[in-house]
């Protein structure tokens, strides 16, 4: 017979034998032990009901045992007599309330008189005592006790002759008085006496059996209310069953055990005709005739010749038509493609050359195939990629392989070219291939060429007269300029201002095509930051001034040293001044700040001009990009100047971000590591994190709370709760900066404005609707959700938290 495998016939009918017992006997076990439980837990409630009578009865008995002593004190013939005449009987208080803190847990017993007042202590200690905690014993003329944190207070009248003379008060500490009894107690205990003092070992809340006994048979009224609860939990109960249930289980176990054997050995002989049934299958022995007669079995045979038939002829067919198909459509994509495709092998000979690459190179392809792949190379580079193959195949690292470059190729003619070449690995029937995708690229060298001439002759043609034409302009309009006509000096002051724009233009365009090509150098120095700012401050304060704009400086650190290009950096500080000047509003000023990170510095421009416009903050650091053409015109500039900024300030391994709102101004601020960051640029590129603001987003609008995320993703995290209890949870992880806030509510409003209010929150409303927020005092803006403007919200919001927390920048 065939051996079984995991997965035979025998195998799963035993499993299903062994699932099902194994279900019952779960059953069993679960049942038994439950009802073993609840038998154990009746009996621990007899138990903890027995123990809590028995100690409610000692700590009855300790407290009028402390009671009934100040009371015969107080009641004593002695006492009476030696009250009524205190300076003859001093001597005996002075022994009778020593005696009342013998062998008792009384502490401090005072003596009083008929007015309330101390007259006789046991102890200096006076402080606890105050009249009117003896004026109704005065006035009743009957004793009593008080509760008063942890400690109990015993007072008792002295009566002469039915007046009350005075009395006597000690106080018994319960902590003391209590711990005895309660340690002794095995089970988890809460006593509480009066109404507002509790004694309790419990750490952890926890099910179990519980038993409270507040009065019981017998127990002396008078002294406090007292109520014990003694719990024992669940788990403790199901230590006492344990060792039932060890043995319960094992038996059962044993008992299955044949089960099992006998349930195997079924299931072997009811699937040994199938498994013999099924390796002739296996065999592929067609046809396949049944080994058992049965008609079960002769069926499924058939069944298998028949299937097994019309899959070899289907499989037959597919596999031409696919093979034929496939082939057509490779031979057509490899035909027609615009760039030459080479096959090669590990030995570099060549394999397959397509038409695209026969024009290239002025090949045939029968012409080529079979010969090495050096023929399509110029001669000093032939033996170099002998020696880039023989490397890769002993496995050093690839110079083409698997990486696009650019090479220099020969056609038939001998003629070179620059060509763009990207070599790929496959494998083709178990044998290691090279395909290689050849671009020509000549006409994108000349396009580059002349792109590099045209920078050169605006570098050296164009920018030499201009800069003499700036210059005579320049003396003409200073030196004669009193001497000109108004028309003439206008038209010269015009050229002038063309002439400087012209030249900005220039040397913006030649920053971004050194940018371009890599070519933009940075020389590194060790420079103060703050003094590259006050110098920028005091170059551009004259342009401050033609447009009736003050600067200010807000510096809050003067040694703030890194490494740098200070030209660079003065190029950075010049065009955001520039641009916060021109945008400011006459009058206004611009603020220029300093300040000290954790890892860095960071710079802040700081405007209250016309602002950026929503739709162009995420293009607003492109080439040539304005809020407005017509800014151009108004204000100057050639759209290249934060293009160029931002690649100089991540030349430093910095970050050149900004926030703005239309109408209200705008903040450009960049950040630069410290000498101690910027000291492993060589060795790594550092990693830059930017802390965003926590955002609260409460409701259920999906569409809004999606569009809210992506607008601030970059720079906000948004937290979404919809309803109280995630608010609840997410406020007491985290701290937030901003409550966004659907309004109304779907839920308990009184709730939600209560958690608010206590965080201190500012909250922003998305309104639906007309009912009234009850505290407008919270609300610092409002939306309708009906009408959202995602763009205007998002600036909107960046003020917000700039204004409400100015030491961070989104």
């Amino acid at each position: 017979m065939p051996k079984l495998n995991n997965g035979s016939i025998a195998n799963r009918f035993s499993k299903l034998i062994l699932s099902m017992l194994t279900g019952v006997l779960l059953f069993t076990v679960c049942v038994t032990s439950v009802m073993e439980v609840a038998s154990v837990a009746r009996q621990q409630h007899e138990s903890l009901k027995d123990q809590a009578f028995n100690t409610l009865n000692l700590i009855d008995l300790q407290l009028n045992t402390q009671q009934s002593a100040i009371v015969r004190t107080a009641q004593s013939q002695l006492s009476i007599n030696s009250l009524v005449d205190l300076g003859a009987g001093s001597s005996y208080f002075q022994y009778a309330l020593e005696d009342l803190t013998l062998y008792t847990a009384i502490e401090d017993p005072h003596l009083f008189d008929y007015a309330g007042r101390i007259i006789l202590s046991h102890d200096d200690d006076k402080e606890w005592f105050k009249p009117d905690m003896v004026e109704e014993v005065l006035v009743s003329g009957k004793g009593k006790t008080l509760l008063r944190k942890n400690h109990l207070y015993i007072i008792e009248p002295i009566i002469y002759y039915g007046a009350v003379q005075g009395g006597i008060i000690a106080h018994v500490d319960l902590d003391n008085l209590l711990a005895p009894l309660l340690g002794s107690l095995d089970s988890l205990y809460t006593l509480t006496v009066g109404n507002n003092l509790t004694f309790t070992n419990i750490v952890e809340k926890r099910p179990g059996v519980s038993v409270s006994v507040s009065q019981i048979p017998g127990m002396r009224k008078g002294v406090l209310p007292i109520t014990l609860t003694l719990t024992t939990p669940y788990f403790n109960l199901l230590k006492d069953i344990s060792s039932w249930l060890i043995n319960f289980s094992l038996l059962a176990l044993l008992t299955l055990l044949p089960v099992i054997i006998i349930a195997r050995r079924l299931g072997k002989k009811m699937a040994r005709p199938i498994v013999e049934l099924a390796d002739k299958v296996k065999q592929g022995n067609y046809p396949i005739e049944s080994p058992y007669e049965s008609s079960e079995l002769t069926s499924l045979a058939q069944a298998f010749n028949q299937a097994t038939e019309h899959i070899r002829k289907a499989s037959e067919s597919t596999i031409q038509e696919e093979r034929r198909s496939g082939l057509s459509q490779v031979h057509a994509i490899v035909d027609t493609v615009i760039d030459g495709i080479v096959t090669i092998d590990t030995l570099g000979f060549i394999a397959t050359f397509n038409p695209a690459a026969e024009g290239l190179f002025g090949y045939t392809a029968s012409e080529v195939i079979g010969e090495k792949v050096n023929i399509l190379m110029p001669h000093n580079y032939s033996s170099q990629h002998d020696q880039f193959m023989t490397n890769y195949l002993s496995g050093k690292p690839a110079k083409v392989i698997g990486i696009g470059r650019e090479i220099t190729a020969r056609r038939k003619n001998g003629t070179v070219f620059p060509a763009e070449l990207a070599v790929s690995e496959m494998r083709i029937n178990g044998k290691r291939m090279f395909t290689g995708v050849i671009r020509d690229i000549t006409e994108r060298k000349k396009d580059e060429a002349v792109k590099n001439e045209f920078v050169a002759t605006v570098s050296h043609e164009l920018r030499t007269p201009l800069t003499s034409i700036r210059g005579a302009l320049g003396l003409i309009l200073g030196k004669f300029g009193d001497e000109l006509s108004e028309k003439n000096k206008k038209m010269l002051t015009l050229a002038l201002r063309n002439s400087e724009r012209l030249t900005l233009l220039i040397n913006d365009i030649l920053d971004i095509e050194k940018l371009e090509s890599g070519q933009l150098t940075l020389t590194f120095t060790r420079v103060n930051l703050d003094t590259i700012v006050r110098r920028s401050i005091e170059d551009n304060e004259s342009y401050a001034h033609q447009h009736n704009v003050d600067l200010v400086l807000n510096s809050q650190v003067q040694e703030a040293f890194v490494n740098a290009d200070s030209i660079r950096l003065q190029q950075v500080m010049a065009n955001l001044l520039s641009n916060a000047i021109k945008y400011s509003r006459p009058g206004e000023a611009v603020t220029v700040s300093l300040k000290h990170l954790s890892n860095g510095y960071r710079v802040e421009v700081i405007d209250v001009g016309t602002g950026i416009p929503p739709e162009y903050h995420e293009k607003i650091f492109e080439r040539f990009s304005q809020a407005d053409s017509s800014d151009t015109r108004r204000v100057g500039g050639t759209g290249l100047g934060l293009a160029i900024s931002k690649a100089i300030v991540e030349g430093h391994q910095g970050t050149l971000e900004f926030f703005s709102e239309l109408g209200k101004g705008s903040t450009f601020y960049f950040t630069l590591p410290t000498e101690s960051a910027s000291d492993s640029w060589q060795d790594a590129s550092p990693v830059f994190q930017v802390s965003g603001y926590q955002i609260l987003y409460f409701g259920n609008n999906e569409k809004i709370l999606s569009q809210f995320r992506q607008s601030f993703s970059s720079t906000c995290d948004v937290s979404h709760a919809d309803d109280l209890s995630q608010a609840l949870l997410a406020t007491s992880k985290q701290p937030f900066n901003l409550l966004v806030l659907e309004w109304p509510v779907k839920a308990d409003e009184h709730e939600v404005i209560k958690l608010f209010n206590k965080q201190e929150i500012p909250i922003v409303l998305l309104s639906h609707g007309d009912k009234p927020f009850p505290h407008p005092e919270r609300v610092i803006a409002i939306c309708n959700q009906s009408t959202c403007n995602m763009s205007h919200l998002k600036s909107e919001l960046r003020l917000i938290l700039k204004n409400t927390f100015p030491r961070e920048v989104m």
